[in-house]
């Protein structure tokens, strides 16, 4: 389950446009769409086995009490299926929060935050998302959804720079992903994304999922770094990013490209580290959602 989120077709799609103040602490990027349908379509559908894999964990703990196995990779065989569902019958709602979160990744993955070419997101924690899991499990027997599912405590979005097996580089992020812009969004996001904390409060969970993988070998490596990184006073920096997926763009004042400055940080941040904003401005972003995840309705 190890993430993967290196996708080489991106850049024909997306295209950064990068701004950093004078004391260079503060950097927006801009990251905007070739709206041409057959590039989208194409990368869309790169991307679905990607959405597919990150959730695969998620699945994985739904189905594992009811398996003597403990295999994450076991192909599925029981008529009767925990995971059936999972996510695509979730809300929109929920489906653009994971999105968002694992678009922060891809990012951070192939758009070089803070020109650091080598973060990595080793996994995702959406296994602890328990309210969602209590709403399947009704859908199951009842037929019935509820419209808004409560979201996951805990960090969006954790991304690592490793030398050996030892973590140099932490890369926080606060994702957002709205169909239209909301600049309540936007302040909750960087008053999030300021907190005090070095480390990530995740550390003992992301242990715990990689402890599954152990038959792939890059998984003890991850576990050995984030064991050190629990364990250490210093010897990593934090990094602060605020990824923020928007499907309505500026339009008055004509010369206003954004929603977030490209000159200063968000009032509400305060955080006191390198910041980088990333708005991503993609049309049409419910339609995406819905693709990605085969969402019907």
């Amino acid at each position: 389950m190890l993430s993967g989120l290196k996708i080489s077709s991106l850049n024909s799609w997306l295209h950064k446009d990068l701004s950093e103040n004078s004391d260079k602490q503060y950097r927006h990027s801009l990251i905007r769409e070739n709206k041409k349908n057959d590039v989208r379509e194409s990368v869309v559908e790169e991307l679905k086995p990607v959405i597919q894999k990150v959730h695969d964990d998620a699945r994985f703990k739904l189905r594992e009490f009811l398996r003597d196995t403990l295999d994450p990779l076991e192909e599925w065989d029981d008529e009767i299926d925990p995971a059936e569902g999972y996510p695509e019958v979730l809300d929109l709602t929920t489906l653009k929060g994971y999105f968002g979160e694992i678009f922060s990744g891809i990012i951070a993955e192939n758009f070089s935050p803070f020109d650091e070419k080598n973060w990595r997101v080793p996994v995702f924690p959406f296994r602890f998302h328990n309210t969602a899991f209590d709403q399947l499990e009704m859908y199951h027997q009842t037929g019935q959804m509820k419209k808004a599912t409560y979201g996951r405590t805990g960090d969006d979005c954790v991304a690592f720079v490793l030398d050996g097996d030892t973590i140099v580089k932490i890369l926080f992020l606060e994702a957002k992903c709205t169909a239209k812009y909301d600049m309540s969004m936007i302040a909750d996001a960087h008053t999030k994304i300021s907190s005090a904390n070095q480390k990530p409060v995740e550390l003992m969970r992301l242990v715990q999922i990689l402890k599954s993988y152990r038959q792939d070998s890059e998984a003890d490596i991850w576990i050995t770094a984030l064991r050190k990184l629990y364990r250490s006073k210093d010897g990593f920096e934090r990094f602060d990013c605020v990824s923020y997926v928007c499907g309505q763009f500026p339009k008055r004042p004509r010369e206003k490209v954004s929603w977030m400055s490209r000159e200063n940080p968000h009032p509400n941040y305060n955080g006191g580290r390198k910041l980088e904003a990333i708005e991503i401005q993609l049309t049409e972003v419910n339609d995406i959602v819905r693709q990605l995840y085969g969402k019907e309705d």
